[in-house]
């Protein structure tokens, strides 16, 4: 049967996709999470009571609930029977700890991380150049030597990589800086003695290495930064080779 006019019904657009409502409890988290980052809800701060938290958000206890469990997984709240929800001592630095576990649950991550250090560190290594003091060039130097003894002696040098990417942090003398390079190597730390695990590897990191600590005595930024996308970019092709399904 064929429809009046006025009653037909028409395609829409293929572009046009269904609208996605956000589940109340994740504004709640939101916000909260927010608060708790803005340092307007400080470490060790009890949370107002279930109840006056559904009013204030105006949203159901249960919403309230599921928000807190959430805010738990994350590591930014804890419950403590019968005294209330409290802000974590350890504020985001808990939360970053659990992020990092939950994304070294899966490998796939590994790519995007290695590519987020490629855009971070090069440029790290430039500030570093430009404003590394005497110290930090003798540290890093000292960490170098430490690595080459490691290498000597058949081990992988993993110990002192670390050390010297996170001096190199160090001396670019931004904080923030200095804690996303450690929070990037506590993600890649249970891969780097794997992609360190031959002695021509362990001896490619450390040439490396060296390349990037020169142009950091010279305080020749260009240099510094094409030193540690260079060094960056082998351990993803030696990664890749491992792995020949990644892209």
């Amino acid at each position: 049967m064929v429809r009046p006019p006025d009653q037909q019904t028409t395609t829409l657009d293929p572009a046009i996709t269904a609208v996605h409502r956000t589940r109340l409890f994740e504004s709640v988290v939101a916000q909260l999470r927010e608060l708790i980052r803005d340092g307007k809800l400080l470490p060790g701060q009890r949370l107002p009571s279930e109840r006056e938290m559904a009013q204030r958000f105006q949203v159901s206890r249960a919403s309230v609930r599921e928000a807190v469990r959430a805010l738990e997984q994350e590591g930014l709240v804890a419950t403590r029977s019968g005294a209330g929800t409290f802000v974590s001592e350890e504020g985001f630095d808990a939360a970053v700890d659990v992020l990092a576990k939950r994304l070294l649950a899966g490998r796939e991550v590994v790519a995007d991380i290695l590519e987020l250090r490629l855009l971070l560190e090069p440029q790290i290594a430039a500030l570093a150049a430009q404003r590394a003091t005497a110290g930090d060039k003798e540290q890093m130097a000292a960490i170098l030597r430490e690595q080459e003894a490691q290498v000597a002696e058949g081990e992988t040098g993993a110990a002192a990589d670390v050390a010297f990417h996170s001096t190199v942090a160090s001396a670019s003398h931004n904080q923030v800086l200095e804690r996303l390079s450690a929070t990037l190597a506590d993600l890649l730390s249970p891969i780097r003695d794997e992609g360190l695990q031959t002695p021509d590897r362990s001896y490619s990191s450390l040439r490396t290495h060296r390349a990037i600590l020169q142009a950091i005595e010279a305080g020749d930024q260009e240099a510094a930064r094409l030193a540690m996308q260079e060094h960056i970019e082998g351990v993803e092709r030696e990664l890749s080779q491992d792995s020949p399904g990644r892209q």
